[in-house]
């Protein structure tokens, strides 16, 4: 039973809890309708969400510079509804139970996720999906994860809660946590696909566009003793399969944090390239630039 924290019980909280009940009536309905509910919301965005909808424009356009206008805007429809359907299945794993989310799992090489000798970090990039695909996941192998703490504190407990299911969530800057429990022989589930700035970060390729990438995968894998196993995911047959294949990285870690660091983005673009609608393009990949180079949002 869900036992809700007094002090979030607030007047002040009422209309967060407002919308949380509406959240938790939308991820209760089946599974086609909660998709159908997320294609139509991601069409609004296409229609409505102008800065986030520039932004996916503008990572499309520098990282497929080879479709036209009309491919161009099709996948940038695609990639926006997307959105809807991904933040449809967030809800669902945070109030449904793994085995009533009408989700088939199919795992290729999960036995790269046991390491008898240490921990294993789980590189994933921000996909759609990656909720639903946790949750599936963690079910049979129970993985930690980085996230950003909510200023909200109601939407902080839930998505600690959801979490918490699977793993122990951990702060995003409490990197001595992460590496003691991996030195424990957990699993983190890590996605360093993102811009985060200069700090601790250098220039790779991705998809030909240099992207400042964070080389805390070299670091965590070093110091924390642990394997490195990257995930592809993909979306099928209308959000009732997700695929999940482990691809260990052998060669990670290296003494070269930027080589780790071009690594990882390969793998990120051979996963996007799969399914490029199903990528967060909504996020700015290339918002940190290199020296003398202009904005691009």
């Amino acid at each position: 039973m869900m036992t809700i924290p007094r002090q979030l019980l607030h007047p002040r909280y009422w209309p967060t809890w407002l919308g949380v009940v509406c959240m938790f009536v939308l991820a209760t309905l089946p599974q086609r309708a909660n998709y159908l509910i997320g294609c139509f919301l991601g069409d609004l965005f296409y229609r409505f969400a102008g800065r986030r909808r520039h932004i996916a424009a503008t990572n499309l356009a520098l990282c497929f510079p080879e479709l036209g206008e009309v491919e161009r805007r099709a996948l940038l429809k695609q990639t926006m509804r997307n959105q809807g359907i991904g933040l449809m299945e967030t809800l669902r794993t945070w109030f449904t139970p793994v085995e009533r989310l009408g989700v088939t799992l199919e795992l290729v090489g999960e036995r790269y996720l046991d390491e008898p000798e240490g921990g294993v970090i789980v590189l994933g990039s921000h996909f759609t999906s990656i909720d639903v695909g946790g949750a599936l996941l963690g079910q049979r192998f129970p993985s930690d994860s980085f996230y950003r703490r909510q200023k909200n504190p109601v939407l902080e407990w839930l998505m600690s809660r959801a979490r918490g299911r699977y793993g122990e969530p951990i702060h995003r800057r409490d990197f001595k946590r992460a590496l003691k429990r991996l030195r424990q022989g957990h699993r983190l589930f890590y996605l360093p696909d993102q811009d985060y700035g200069r700090k601790s970060a250098d220039f790779v390729s991705f998809f030909g566009v240099p992207a400042a990438t964070t080389l805390a995968t070299t670091t965590l894998a070093k110091s924390g003793r642990a394997q490195v196993v990257f995930v592809d995911q993909q979306r099928l047959d209308r959000g009732r399969r997700i695929r999940l294949e482990f691809i260990p990285l052998a060669d990670i870690p290296s003494d070269d944090p930027t080589r780790d660091a071009q690594a990882v983005m390969a793998q990120v673009e051979k996963n996007i390239r799969r399914a490029p609608e199903q990528d967060m393009w909504v996020h700015r990949r290339f918002k940190t630039r290199p020296p003398g180079a202009e904005k691009v949002y």
